[in-house]
């Protein structure tokens, strides 16, 4: 069965609404700014001051930050070190530098010039080193598991800064509609304590002529207080409404905002299947967990790699040369060279066969996690279709009931006019009038609001 949504573009035929400033004359207080707002500029403000989502955004730098951290690793290093020393033979100091480079596959290269001056003259070498291993640590998918782990991280939280911004867009969305709703249930009881207050004085009058009772002008005065109250309640609701979204925009409080959004949304047809599938192919927290499940199996091979021995070659060539002046030590007369197999590994190595075993139960987790995360996103699908049919069906309905009320209450007054009747059908179909009224008010903007959660649990909300 299909349901109305939104068919437009996402800000497609929003009201426009110029903002603009006004200030009251000078005082001894600060004079209070209103801000005029469109719903599409409401959302703008938001998507560029909110304070959620500025941390969501510091949190991707930060992310990014750690990758080029892990990526360091396999940069061409520059260290330089110097070294003093005393004893009961000899003294001096030497200077030296080492340049390192480690390359993606594990290999490690070390340059080393050296010069040195002591009592017995002075000293200059060039120490070559490689480091190569053979066993645990060799292959790309090993030592780039740090800059892949961290390159994940980045994903992710480019991901969660998505889903933060469609957080904020349908909060807007929702505090501005809440504003809207309080600001027209405040006129909605103005008018009604007007009327109210007319009913009075007609039965003021029509008591001091024989045709209404006293019980009639204190049926009008009590209902005209209820709806006063009614009034002070919503214009408070408004108040706190309009701190809300202020809080959003992250606009200062003592401002006040007005904001305009339209009420009727252009519709379209989409079916429960079709929606399904869309929301399966564009919802982020279901690319997110493919992920995660790809990077657990990318963790459990690193894992089983380490269960190898370490065995590492390390070779080493050195040019080196004792002279009586600094120029005679840089000549490399000497050379010296060694080949090692180097090995050290736990015989049992029972922690990384127990890291291995936790790597398998991570993989199958956050399988399950996937289809879960499928399943709730399927779900969300269906309940926002229901919420939106169920809503149409209720705004039908309060449109007949408005109708009949109206109905109802022409009726009434007729007959209180010509004294064939009390006021109580009056303010009894008074009372009805404005109850179905502000019931349509609110499944009009409950409505609104939910297109706007449809399309995000369709994840098509706002564009990647």
């Amino acid at each position: 069965m299909c349901i109305f949504i939104f068919h437009s573009i996402f800000f497609h035929h929003l009201t426009a609404f110029e903002a603009h400033s006004q200030f009251w004359p000078a005082t001894n207080a600060q004079p209070a700014r209103s801000i005029h707002m469109s719903l599409e500029q409401a959302i703008n403000q938001a998507l560029e001051a909110n304070r959620r989502l500025l941390t969501s955004a510091y949190g991707l730098e930060g992310s990014r930050v750690s990758l080029q951290t892990s990526l360091s690793e396999f940069e061409l290093k520059f260290i330089p070190g110097s070294d003093a020393y005393v004893s009961d033979t000899d003294k001096g100091l030497g200077l030296g530098m080492t340049l390192e480079k480690k390359f993606e596959y594990g290999p490690k290269v070390s340059v080393a010039p050296y010069v040195g001056r002591s009592e017995n003259g002075y000293t200059g070498r060039v120490d070559t080193f490689v480091d190569v291993p053979l066993l645990r640590g060799f292959g790309r998918e090993v030592n780039l598991s740090g800059v892949r782990s961290s390159e994940y991280g980045v994903r992710s939280a480019e991901r969660s800064l998505y889903q933060t911004r469609v957080g904020v867009v349908l909060e807007t969305v929702s505090a501005v509609y809440n504003v809207i709703k309080e600001k027209e249930s405040v006129r909605l009881y103005e008018s009604q304590a007007a009327r109210l207050q007319s009913d009075v004085q007609s039965a003021r009058v029509k008591e001091k002529v024989g045709m209404a009772s006293p019980i009639d002008i204190y049926r009008a005065e009590i209902r005209l207080k209820d709806a006063q109250d009614g009034l002070n309640r919503t214009q408070e609701t408004l108040r706190n409404k309009k701190d809300d979204l202020k809080l959003i925009l992250a606009l200062p409080m003592e401002e006040d905002i007005r904001v305009s959004a339209p009420l009727v949304p252009e519709t379209m047809e989409i079916g429960e299947k079709e929606a399904v599938r869309v929301a399966l192919k564009n919802r982020v927290e279901l690319e997110q967990a493919q992920d995660a499940l790809r990077e657990s199996e990318r963790q459990s091979k690193v894992s089983e790699s380490n269960l190898l021995p370490k065995l590492n070659l390390v070779a080493g060539y050195k040019r080196y040369n004792l002279g009586d002046n600094f120029g005679d030590s840089w000549r490399f007369n000497e050379q010296s060279w060694s080949i090692n197999l180097v090995t050290g590994t736990d015989w049992a190595r029972t922690a990384e066969k127990g890291a291995f075993r936790q790597s398998l139960m991570n993989i199958e987790t956050t399988r399950l996690s996937m289809l879960t995360r499928r399943d709730e996103i399927v779900r969300e699908v269906r309940r926002e279709l229901d919420a939106l049919k169920d809503a149409r069906k209720r705004s039908i309905l309060r449109k007949e009931q408005i109708r009949q009320s109206q109905g109802k209450l022409e009726l009434a007054r007729i007959k209180f006019n010509h004294g064939m009747a009390s006021n109580f059908d009056v303010i009894e179909s008074e009372t009805e009038l404005q109850r179905s009224q502000l019931d349509l008010l609110t499944v009009q903007t409950d409505y609104i609001i939910g297109t706007y959660r449809l399309r995000g649990a369709l994840g098509t909300l706002i564009e990647r």
